[in-house]
C-alpha cells in the first residue's frame, strides 16, 4: 500500500493551540498521484514550525507501536491537560482507493499517579483513539465507517460493538485479552490500536479482511516509511540507516524495526552485520555525494575487531571522508557535510518511495542555500516520497510551487496559513519579504520588533 499523509490538526501542543495543515498533494485532484510532495514551513522563531515536527514524531511513535517520549510531557501546553491531533491518510495499492483519519488525544497523568513506585511510568499516556476509513466506489466516497473507538475512561474495550464482534469473532477470550491489552497500553504510553499485542489478536478471529489490511498498511507505515529528523538528531551528528527486519510470530508477521546508528564525531563498534549492512548504504550514498560536493567521498574504516557490551564480537569503525585521496575522520568536516551525510540515505530513500515520508527539522541548517534549493528542485521534478521540512533560508520560496509552503502566524488559534494573492508571475520570496513588513493577509505572519530598542537594550546590558 502507498500510503500519504494528506491533512494534519494540532491542539494545544507547544505554541499551537489550534493549527491545521493541509499537504500539497491534497490540494491537487487526484490525491493518489505518487509524485513527489513537499511541504516546507516558514516563520519566526518560536511560531510553531518544530511543534509540528514533534507531533510527527508523537504520530510515528503510536503508528508504530512504540511508547511515547517521555518528553512529551513538555510539549502539552502549559495550562492544558491533554494535546489533541487528527491525521488524515490517503492508501492505494493502485486497484484500490481508501481514506483514514486518525485521531488520538495525549493526557497528563494525575500527580498522585507519580511515584516513587511508578518512576518508570511515562507522564503521558493515550487517553482516546478513535480510526476509520472510507473507500472509492464508482467514482463516490463511502460513508465514513469507524473502526475502533478507544477511550482509558470507558469500561467496554472499544467501540461500535458490531466492530468488536468483527473484529474477534464474538470469541470472549479474546474480547478479553484485548481487555487486558487496554491496561497494558495505558501503563507503557503506547497505542491501543497499533499495539503488537492488539494487531495480533484482532488477526485471529477477525471475519473482516479489510479492516486488518488497513491497519496493518498503517502500523507499517509508522515502522517503516515515516522517518522523523528532529533538530537534535542533527546536532548529535549521526548516521541513522533504517534496518527492516521480519520475524515470524505464531503465523502471523509481526513487524518490528531497527537501526544502525554510527556517530560522525568519533568511532564506535557495531556488530558484523551492521557494519555489511552500513558498506552497502554508504556504497549507494556514495553515488549521490560525489553530485552534491564534487570530490567528497565517505567511507566506514575499519579499525579492528573488539568485544561489545554484549558479550558478542564486534567492529570497531570510524566515519571517515576521502578528497583526492586524502583520508580524515569526518568529525573534522564542517557541519554542513555532517549536516548532508547524515540526513543523505533517508533522502535518497524518500526520493525513490512513493509511500515514505521524511519530516526534517532545520533541512537548511549548514547547508549552502544555492544547493539546497537544487535538492529541493530535483526532488520536485523526479522525486515520489514526500517530504516535510522547517526552514529559515528562503531560496526554496524561489524554486518551489506556491502549494508546498505553509506559513506560520502570531495567532495561536490558527498557527498555519498558505499565503493569498499569489499570481503564477509572482516570486513567492519577494512576496513574504513583502508581507512581511507591510501586512497583506488575513493572519499576522510577523511579530514585529523595534531595531532601536534592540540597539538600546544591547547598549544597556554591556552597561551592567
Amino acid at each position: 500500500m502507498i500510503v500519504r499523509i494528506q491533512r494534519a490538526e494540532i491542539n494545544n501542543f507547544q505554541n499551537v493551540k489550534h493549527g491545521e495543515l493541509r499537504f500539497s498533494c491534497n490540494l491537487k485532484k487526484d490525491i493518489f498521484e505518487s509524485t513527489s510532495d513537499i511541504l516546507g514551513l516558514y516563520g519566526q522563531n518560536g511560531s510553531g514550525k518544530t511543534t509540528f515536527i514533534y507531533a510527527l514524531g508523537a504520530l510515528n511513535s503510536l503508528l508504530s507501536g512504540r511508547p511515547l517520549s517521555k518528553e512529551t510531557i513538555n510539549h502539552i501546553t502549559n495550562d492544558q491537560n491533554d494535546s489533541h491531533f487528527n491525521y488524515e491518510f490517503s492508501l492505494t495499492d493502485s486497484k484500490n482507493f481508501y481514506k483514514m483519519n486518525y485521531d488520538f488525544t495525549l493526557s497528563k497523568r494525575k500527580k498522585e499517579e507519580w511515584t516513587e513506585e511508578v518512576e518508570n511510568y511515562n507522564p503521558v499516556y493515550v487517553s482516546h483513539e478513535k480510526i476509520g476509513y472510507s473507500c472509492l466506489e464508482k467514482g463516490k466516497w463511502s460513508k465514513f465507517r469507524t473502526l475502533i473507538d478507544f477511550s482509558s475512561l470507558e469500561e467496554k474495550v472499544f467501540t461500535p460493538e458490531v466492530r468488536l464482534k468483527e473484529f474477534t469473532g464474538s470469541n470472549a477470550k479474546i474480547v478479553e485479552e484485548l481487555r487486558v491489552s487496554k491496561m497494558l497500553t495505558i501503563k507503557q504510553s503506547t497505542s491501543f490500536i497499533f499495539s503488537r499485542e492488539t494487531q495480533k489478536q484482532i488477526s485471529q478471529k477477525c471475519t473482516m479482511p479489510l479492516y486488518i489490511k488497513l491497519l496493518q498498511s498503517l502500523n507499517y507505515f509508522g515502522r517503516f516509511d515515516l522517518f522523523v529528523i528532529g533538530n537534535r538528531d542533527s546536532e548529535n551528528s549521526n548516521l541513522t540507516i533504517p534496518v527492516s527486519m521480519m520475524e515470524s510470530d505464531n503465523s502471523i508477521a509481526s513487524l518490528s524495526l531497527g537501526s544502525i546508528l554510527i556517530p560522525l564525531d568519533g568511532p564506535t563498534v557495531i556488530s558484523e552485520n551492521s557494519y555489511s549492512r552500513a558498506c552497502k548504504v554508504i556504497g549507494v550514498m556514495n553515488s549521490v555525494l560525489r553530485e552534491i560536493v564534487p570530490g567528497l567521498q565517505v567511507e566506514l574504516k575499519n579499525m579492528g575487531k573488539q568485544l561489545m557490551s554484549n558479550g558478542s564480537e564486534g567492529i570497531r569503525v570510524e566515519m571517515a571522508s576521502i578528497r583526492n585521496e586524502h583520508k580524515i575522520p569526518i568529525r573534522f568536516e564542517s557541519e554542513g557535510i555532517k549536516k548532508i551525510i547524515s540526513i543523505l540515505h533517508a533522502i535518497i530513500a524518500m526520493h525513490n518511495n512513493p509511500s515514505m515520508t521524511l519530516a526534517i527539522d532545520e533541512l537548511d541548517a549548514g547547508i549552502f542555500e544555492y544547493l539546497l534549493g537544487e535538492i529541493l528542485k530535483v526532488i520536485k521534478e523526479s522525486g515520489m516520497g514526500q517530504l516535510i521540512f522547517t526552514s529559515h533560508n528562503l531560496r526554496p520560496l524561489e524554486t518551489l510551487h506556491k502549494n508546498s509552503v505553509l506559513f506560520t502566524t502570531t495567532n495561536p488559534e490558527n498557527r498555519y496559513i498558505r499565503l493569498t494573492n499569489v499570481n503564477t508571475n509572482n516570486n513567492l520570496r519577494d512576496l513574504y519579504y513583502h508581507d512581511l513588513i507591510l501586512g497583506g493577509q488575513k493572519e499576522s505572519i510577523y511579530e514585529s520588533t523595534n531595531t532601536f530598542a534592540i540597539g538600546h537594550a544591547l547598549r544597556m546590558a554591556g552597561v551592567k
